[in-house]
């Protein structure tokens, strides 16, 4: 059949034209619409602003170097940063709120008031958890502790800020989205980055071609040192830090926008899914163990007993007999803490009409008897050590510690006859008061003060000025004033020397002198 078409497109003579046919309309291909993750607020630019410095103050001069001074001032600013900043989000402190900024203030004042290593270390964690836990609980309007309090806490100084890390970004590039050079900005530092290994490597290549180049390249090298390297990886570091505060923050502020509350139901299904061991299995594993008990604590009633009228047993020196006492505590308290944890955590009938089952309590009350019962020989033993040799930083941990541990099992015993105990608040509020009592005591100054004293008393043979020297300056402050004691030991040479040495590390680096022992340590050496 021919074509009625001719090859240009037009009719045969005498038809009508043929309108022609609409080309098909290729549909668009959606883009991604990109939304920003966070809903930020005007001021968070700002706050991610000053996040920065703030990680790389956090990084040079507290991470990398010893803290003092400069401690305190970061945590201080940290508070009133996170003040500020809840404040803008709409949320208003309580009294609760209000001791916690309390606890702050008062623990930052660690690193200034004493020089021991391990308590700014112990106090730098304290602080942190503190500090970022402050602002989730202000915003989502908690009280000191909640009902889960160690999955909140985990969830808001941990989970949270590693989570919304992200949000930093977004902030610091938000003023200038606004005004319309974010895009230029984020082109620039694309082609930088781009442009750094091409730039390396032309450099290269000239520098084979022109001897004259090569060397000027290497001047340039030079100046590149080893402390510019340590520099430019704390900026790095430091940043990271404050992607990390300012996740802190922005994680507080979606508990006030409502956007993320605790989930104590989330917590509440997760306890409850433990609860799957049949409460007979659980009293034939834990029978053999509480006889087990029984059976040792009778027999060595003489052994354990001995501690507490002051006399060893046979064979046994001091060292041996307090040692042996507190390794055997800390294995025991372990294994009762979470056997006592099972117990009351995983058995599958906790409670028959309405109340507790009393097989199960009894087998509480039973191990928390037992531990209670060798914490008390074993600060006894120790006591006794101590009587005979004078105070050491181990012994000093040592005793704090058994306290720790008797507030504990006191707490556990009282709630197996009662569940109006709020458990988490009481064994906060202990926490918080024996953290205070050993950070606030400055237990090297007590150390040497204490052995001193003894000394001079005539109860104590040899004050051990060597181990006293391998202490921080808070002891030896104290031994510059008694010099007449050390004199009369015959050791003042040994302190002299090592004070000299001390105070050679503070001129060498005066950032390891920024503390008050330190400040009156070269005092009184001077004088």
């Amino acid at each position: 059949m021919e074509n009625n078409i001719n090859p240009f497109g037009m009719p045969p003579a005498g038809e009508p034209p043929v309108s022609p046919q609409p080309l098909p309309v290729i549909p668009a291909i959606p883009q991604p619409l990109r939304l920003p993750k966070y809903t930020l607020k005007p001021h968070d630019s700002l706050f991610a602003w000053l996040c920065l410095p703030l990680g790389v103050f956090l990084m040079r001069y507290i991470i990398c170097r010893t803290d003092g001074f400069q401690a305190t001032a970061f945590f201080l600013l940290l508070f009133v940063l996170g003040e500020v900043y809840v404040r803008r989000c709409g949320c208003r402190p309580n009294r609760a709120h209000a001791l916690l900024g309390v606890l702050i203030c008062l623990f930052s004042s660690v690193f200034s008031l004493t020089a021991n290593a391990l308590l700014h270390g112990l106090c730098f964690l304290f602080l942190v958890y503190l500090s970022i836990w402050r602002i989730h609980a202000v915003c989502g309007q908690t009280g000191f502790v909640t009902r889960f309090f160690a999955a909140d806490l985990r969830d808001s100084a941990v989970r949270s800020p590693l989570r919304h890390m992200d949000a930093a970004p977004q902030a610091l590039t938000d003023c200038f989205r606004k005004s319309g050079k974010g895009a230029a900005l984020r082109s620039a530092i694309i082609g930088l980055l781009v442009t750094v290994p091409l730039t390396a490597a032309v450099a290269a290549l000239l520098a084979r071609a022109d001897s004259g180049i090569e060397r000027m390249l290497q001047g340039m090298l030079s100046l590149i040192t080893d402390d510019v390297r340590v520099l430019m990886l704390q900026l790095m570091c430091g940043i990271l830090v404050g992607f990390w505060l300012f996740g802190g923050l922005i994680g507080g502020a979606m508990r006030a926008d409502a956007e993320l509350l605790p989930d104590d139901e989330a917590h509440a299904a997760r306890l409850a899914a433990l609860r799957v061991i049949p409460n007979a299995g659980l009293y034939a594993a834990v029978t053999p163990i509480c006889l087990l008990y029984l059976s040792y604590v009778i027999s060595q009633t003489g052994y354990f007993l001995s501690a507490f009228v002051g006399k060893l047993p046979k064979g046994l020196n001091y060292s041996e007999y307090a040692r042996r006492g507190f390794f055997e505590l800390c294995a025991i308290a372990v294994i009762n803490l979470i056997v006592i944890l099972i117990l009351t955590g995983c058995a599958k009938e906790r409670q028959r009409n309405g109340r507790r089952v009393r097989l199960l309590t009894g087998y509480a009350v039973v191990l928390c008897c037992m531990t209670l019962f060798i914490i008390a020989t074993a600060f006894a033993k120790m006591v006794l050590y101590i009587d005979a040799y004078g105070l050491t930083r181990l012994r000093v941990y040592t005793a704090w510690f058994m306290l720790l541990l008797t507030v504990v099992f006191l707490v556990l015993f009282i709630r197996q006859f009662t569940e109006k105990l709020p458990t988490a608040k009481v064994l906060t509020a202990a926490f918080v008061l024996m953290f205070g009592l050993l950070c606030f005591s400055r237990p090297d100054a007590l150390i040497a003060q204490s052995n001193l004293q003894r000394y001079a008393a005539g109860t104590l043979a040899d004050p051990d000025i060597e181990m006293l020297c391998g202490l921080s300056d808070d002891a030896y402050v104290v031994m510059a004033e008694h010099r007449g004691l050390l004199e009369r030991c015959g050791k003042l040479e040994v302190f002299e020397g090592a004070a000299a040495y001390r105070i050679g590390l503070c001129e060498d680096s005066p950032e390891n002198g920024w503390n008050l022992s330190t400040l009156r340590l070269r005092s009184l050496m001077q004088s």
